[in-house]
């Protein structure tokens, strides 16, 4: 095991000293991306602050939550660009070209190698900016700080993580049926749209359905709304456990739909 581990961990090391060398190769790009992101977060406030000057609560939400809520986002975003979601895009190319062989010879897992083959420098710039986010509205808030709801707060940080990761994972994978799958961008956006407003609004639409929909079956919701909860207003133990089981839950069944793809692939040379 501890080989094994010793191993996967010199590949990931590889992988991070080869996309150090890229942004490096680009240094104009990485300060745009990085200025782009700042600009977005940016208007993000703007947009949060108007909201707020005609209104005390949004569901329940007051300002400070949000802006918790809204740092959480960024936060899970940027770590799960950072990554996996570049990676995740290329896997359609991947077939459709048939590059996918070249990987599948080589004496790595295969989806190891697919989900870290690139390490995004200008996503990881971001991480600080979540963080920076999280902290200045927790310091507006009376809210007592407390060991077991910042470590349950890292936790479902890594969940959420996970369960984004998982259901692109699978959405990715299903390349081998439909070859040109292109939309895996426009995906992620409307994904994290979802995710980055609290949950509680999607209650009345569709009579609850849409709500339902989003934290049940396509479980969305619960990324950033959960630790956010967890550590600036209601801690229940029971959806801690739950966003926990859908995170490995998703995490086994996206590499079972995975295996199960690459059974029916056919590679270039077939």
């Amino acid at each position: 095991m501890t080989s094994v581990l010793g191993r996967y961990s010199r590949i990931l090391l590889c992988f991070a000293r080869n996309g150090l060398v890229r942004e490096l190769s680009f240094r104009v790009n990485f300060l745009v991306t990085v200025v782009s992101e700042i600009l977005w977060l940016g208007m993000m406030l703007v947009f949060v602050q108007v909201i707020f000057r005609f209104t005390r609560q949004i569901d329940g939400w007051s300002n400070h939550e949000y802006l918790f809520l809204l740092g959480t986002h960024f936060l899970i975003s940027s770590i799960f660009e950072a990554f996996f979601f570049d990676n995740l895009q290329r896997i359609s190319a991947q077939i459709r070209t048939g590059d996918l062989d070249f990987v599948l010879l080589k004496p790595a897992n295969t989806q190891f190698l697919l989900s870290l083959e690139r390490i995004s420098y200008t996503a990881i710039a971001n991480i600080p900016l979540g963080v920076i986010l999280c902290v200045y509205s927790f310091s507006k808030l009376d809210v007592p700080l407390t060991f077991q709801h910042v470590s349950m707060f890292l936790i479902l940080v890594c969940s959420g993580v996970m369960t984004l990761y998982s259901l692109m994972f699978m959405f990715s994978a299903t390349s081998v049926w439909l070859i040109r799958q292109t939309s895996a961008s426009h995906f992620w956006f409307y994904l994290t749209s979802c995710s980055k407003y609290p949950a509680e609004i999607y209650k009345p639409m569709v009579r609850g359905v849409l709500w339902f929909a989003l934290t049940f079956v396509f479980p969305v919701l619960i990324v950033a709304n959960l630790p956010a909860n967890v550590m600036v207003r209601v801690f229940e133990p029971y959806l801690v456990a739950y966003a926990l089981f859908i995170a490995v839950g998703l995490l086994l069944f996206s590499s079972f739909v995975f295996n199960w793809a690459m059974r029916k692939y056919r590679s270039a040379s077939s």
